[in-house]
């Protein structure tokens, strides 16, 4: 028996949008920290590590800091510490699909389901954890374990073979699963399969465009999903 199909999720537009909590919630820590004013508006989020995200804003409002890194630091710690709050009433929604993709694929001995995402792990558990998904994913990536989405993973792969005590590697048995061109791009540098999810911003003829093996329209359709994950 070979190894496991390795099934690993993006969070954002591929399972679920949180209805502006992470905006809020850099808002308020640039707003508190810096006295800068909707902070977050005009960043392109998509596919991004939180890490990019807090840098970019720092240099796209020209913040002056005497430590780069320090200050990117304290915004990730203040980051995970309230972003809890903000996402308790915040109007998220699952995408479509989702909640019957994951019944269909966990618990089978033949594939491991995790998370690959630019969301730090605490918030990105926050999450899925909002909508009771989180015994879904027994391991994942996240950009606190790197800020580039390239290096994500190996990580994972590197989890999901503590958890089964076997030998996994990287190849196309690992799937990534996301809604954006960085996702197929972390897929297509570690020989990974990639399958484009063309839920949210990126359709899936532009995820198809960007080198996706297989593209999805969305997750709605339960047996075409199995289908292109070769799990039918």
């Amino acid at each position: 028996m070979g190894p496991p199909r390795v099934l690993l999720f993006d969070i954002d537009g591929t399972i679920l949008r949180t209805g502006g909590a992470g905006r809020r919630t850099m808002d308020a820590i640039f707003l508190d920290l810096w006295g800068v004013e909707n902070a977050f508006e005009g960043t392109r989020a998509d596919g991004k590590t939180d890490p990019m995200i807090f840098r970019e804003m720092l240099e796209r409002h020209r913040v002056v800091v005497d430590d780069l890194d320090a200050a990117v630091a304290e915004i990730q710690r203040r980051y995970e510490a309230g972003f809890a709050d903000e996402m308790r009433d915040s109007p998220a929604v699952l995408m479509p699909g989702v909640e019957a993709v994951l019944d269909a694929v966990s618990g089978r001995d033949d594939v491991a389901v995790g998370l690959l995402t630019g969301n730090l792990e605490a918030t990105a558990r926050v999450k899925v954890d909002h909508f009771g998904l989180g015994h879904h994913f027994a391991f994942g990536a996240y950009s606190s374990d790197s800020p580039m989405r390239r290096e994500l993973p190996p990580v994972a792969v590197e989890r999901v073979e503590t958890l089964r005590g076997e030998t996994v590697g990287l190849g196309p048995h690992v799937v990534v699963i996301g809604d954006t061109p960085h996702d197929v791009d972390c897929a297509l540098h570690n020989s990974c399969t990639a399958v484009g999810v063309g839920a949210a911003r990126w359709s899936a003829a532009e995820l198809a465009n960007a080198g996706a093996h297989v593209t999805l329209r969305d997750l709605s359709d339960t047996v075409a999903v199995l289908r292109a994950l070769e799990l039918d």
